[in-house]
């Protein structure tokens, strides 16, 4: 296929030979409206919301994680991250995406300390700068670095309670001098967890009750390192490295009860022992030069990139059948071994051009990834107490994945009143497939089109409208990829799927602003071929098999309100609601197409307590009302968390005490039908707990941010 490459590096030539001879404004949002006059903690933008973690009292002492709880408009529930009303997301640090699974980016955000968070933007409709990938949005998290000619470090540590108790350390350093401005943070943490979750699961001929309790223990250790330095007045190149380490180990022994509909008592039982371990790791090194080309202020970009992430895991189990007397049936013991190493490579560069032409700002630039993930399965089978290599579901998969990516955008103000900006994206990709132990090969090639639009009218200074579109594409998941089939009981198994095609999302939205307090929004979406891992029920074995498949169109219409109060100097809130409606048009014959309705609330205050502002209140609740989320139904859920700053010894040192959950109501029932089988699924993750924080600040505590990018935030946010 001829690259799409070509024609942008042509661009890049004629612009940095023939810049222009206007002030370059580069590629900005549409103006902003600001939320607060003093410490800002929410500013609104155009495509964005930023939210100042650094003026909130609720993150402070913490990590990413917890800085993301008191963020508006985020909602973090049981670690995974999602925008209200937009789903899940892409996160990103530094506008570079996290490659990872969900899990084990919930990992990852707890190695950054909420001390080293300048702010996080939440990005509801990305500009066609930022690559396609992503569901419904972006979150951002902007780490702090030194101002000219300072230093600064802080050090600090948790307590956290919850079921068992955990801990953390952490440390930042800045540095600014002269040409050379270096960065670092280190984070470690202990943590011990307890879970429960409880399933019912009705089959035509009885009724399965599976209950379930989960010990984890992780150990979780962060590093970031970053240099930058001004070759000259015009030219400044810099590196940056994150790196996470983590190891998990977890042991569960669920039991199943298979019960008769007729006396509703249990005829006979599933039991067994699961113990599982695995060590991920991920390496991000970035390379980035930023050029003026001339006096008028063209600016020419480049980042290379490199992304490693290695997951070595094992999962041992065994388990049989019992009677109604709980004596075990001969011939139905189980056992055995699964080892699988997880190895992904992701290589990539881009460039970007930002300059001023005589009637707009014109940003473009190119792009260029490779990815290549391995995966070895090895299956042994310990029936006899013997482990014998199961040569039918051991396998070798690896894929290979090439994109290439081109874009232009424009940026115009007509008046004092209308604004616009539109942009274009257009992505190739190329991918294959091979089952090494199959030798099946899979193999794609397509092209996508991805365009932009933002249009504000500003009314007078109270008011202005704004309308937005964007298209993006969900890419699966590395592993959703790969066909292994896994057992881990009689009765259950899970296998990718090599023909899981991407999805594709548009979305419309229309927003009304009002002064600096009130921010509403009418959006509408559509998923096409939306794709994701479902369990399907057999109601004559009674075995599930859970595979990832494009199962459904989505249509989603909602509207949602915020309103940020700060009229008194000692307090600061921020509330809103959102409810939408949502119709799933399936594609498949195990799950009916479904509709309903979903609303969500939430509040986050903040109160300064004394005039030397020394002492703050955080308090911040969420409600969910029951509703649908594709085809699954979730009964109502609550969340309420309470933080207390103090402040001492000239400011620098901060002491945080937080309490979380602390109405314990995040264990939603979950209800869904496969192949007309209803399943109900409660989960218990103890959220409820405490945290008390000490963080030391040395140096020059005076901060401000220079944010730089990796450019493989596509691929590594797939990892599954």
């Amino acid at each position: 296929m001829k690259s799409l490459l070509i024609p942008a590096f042509i661009l890049l030539s004629i612009y940095s030979i023939n810049a222009q001879e206007k002030e370059k404004t580069g590629e900005t949002a549409l103006e902003a409206v600001v939320i607060k006059n003093r410490k800002k903690v929410i500013e609104k933008k155009v495509d964005r919301m930023i939210y100042y973690v650094e003026n909130s009292a609720a993150s402070t002492g913490g990590n990413a994680l917890d800085a993301l709880k008191s963020a508006p408009l985020v909602r973090v529930q049981n670690e995974s991250v999602s925008i209200v009303g937009k789903g899940e997301v892409l996160v990103m640090i530094d506008e570079h995406l996290q490659r990872m699974p969900e899990s084990e980016l919930a990992s990852f955000l707890k190695t950054i300390p909420s001390d080293n968070i300048k702010s996080i933007e939440i990005i509801t409709a990305p500009p066609a700068k930022y690559e396609a990938e992503g569901n419904s949005g972006i979150i951002n998290i902007r780490l702090k670095k030194a101002r000219d000619n300072s230093w600064n470090a802080s050090v600090g540590a948790n307590y956290t309670q919850r079921y068992f108790a955990g801990s953390s350390l952490q440390g930042t350093f800045g540095y600014n001098r002269d040409r050379l401005s270096l960065q670092a943070s280190v984070y470690t943490e202990q943590q011990k967890l307890r879970s429960f979750s409880e399933s019912q699961t009705f089959y035509p001929n009885e009724l399965w009750m599976m209950n379930q309790t989960n010990t984890d223990k992780n150990k979780n250790t962060g590093l970031s390192l970053g240099a930058d330095y001004k070759l000259s007045e015009k030219w400044i190149s810099g590196v940056k490295y994150l790196g996470s380490f983590n190891s998990e180990t977890s042991s569960s022994s669920p039991l199943t009860s298979r019960i008769n509909y007729q006396t509703m008592n249990p005829e006979s039982f599933i039991t067994s022992d699961v113990n599982t371990s695995n060590k991920p790791s991920t390496h991000t090194f970035n390379w980035f030069n930023t050029i003026k080309a001339d006096s008028t202020g063209t600016v020419i970009s480049t980042d290379f990139d490199f992304f490693q992430y290695k997951k070595t895991d094992r999962r041992d189990f065994d388990g049989r059948e019992l009677n109604a007397g709980s004596q075990p049936i001969p011939g139905s013991y189980f056992s055995a071994l699964n080892t699988n190493i997880n190895q992904i490579r992701n290589y990539s560069g881009k460039a970007d051009v930002e300059t001023k032409l005589s009637w707009a700002d014109l940003n473009f630039g190119a792009r260029f990834s490779y990815t290549k993930t391995d995966n070895d399965l090895t299956v042994y089978g310990r029936e006899t107490g013997i482990s014998v290599l199961n040569t039918d579901q051991s396998n070798t998969f690896v894929y290979k994945e090439y994109n290439e990516a081109v874009y232009a955008s424009l940026n115009r103000k007509f008046n004092d009143q209308w604004e616009a900006k539109f942009g274009l994206r257009a992505e190739a990709t190329q991918t294959k497939g091979l089952s090494e132990n199959t030798g099946r090969t899979d193999k794609n090639d397509y092209i996508k089109l991805f365009p932009t639009a933002y249009v504000t009218y500003t009314i007078n200074s109270n008011h202005s409208l704004s309308l937005n579109y964007s298209r993006r594409i969900r890419r699966p998941g590395f592993d959703y990829l790969n066909p292994f089939v896994v057992r881990t009981s009689p009765f259950y198994y899970s296998e990718g799927n090599p023909y899981l095609k991407p999805s594709i999302i548009d979305n419309l939205e229309f927003t009304y602003v009002k002064g600096q307090q009130w921010i509403s929004s009418l959006y509408y979406s559509k998923v096409s071929d939306f794709g994701q891992a479902l369990s399907i029920l057999d109601g004559e074995t009674n075995i599930t098999r859970n595979t990832p498949v494009n199962y459904a169109d989505t249509y989603q219409i909602g509207f949602s309100s915020s309103y940020n109060f700060n009229k008194l100097k000692w307090w600061n809130s921020f509330t809103g609601f959102n409810v939408n409606y949502q119709n799933v048009k399936s594609k498949v014959s195990f799950a009916e197409s479904i509709d309903g309705y979903n609303a969500y609330f939430y509040t986050n205050n903040e109160f300064t307590l004394n005039k030397n502002k020394t002492v703050s209140l955080s308090v911040n609740y969420a409600l969910q009302l029951p509703g649908r989320y594709q085809i699954f139904h979730i009964s109502t859920m609550n969340m309420m968390d309470l933080a207390v700053k103090f402040l001492c010894l000239d400011k620098k040192l901060s002491v945080t005490v937080a309490a979380t959950d602390i109405l314990n109501g995040q264990k939603p029932l979950i209800s869904y039908q496969s192949n007309g089988i209803n399943t109900n699924i409660r989960n218990n993750n103890y959220t409820r707990g405490f945290r008390i924080s000490l963080s030391y600040r040395f140096g020059n505590n005076n901060m401000k941010t220079k944010d730089r990018n990796f450019g493989n935030e596509d691929e590594r946010n797939r990892i599954n």
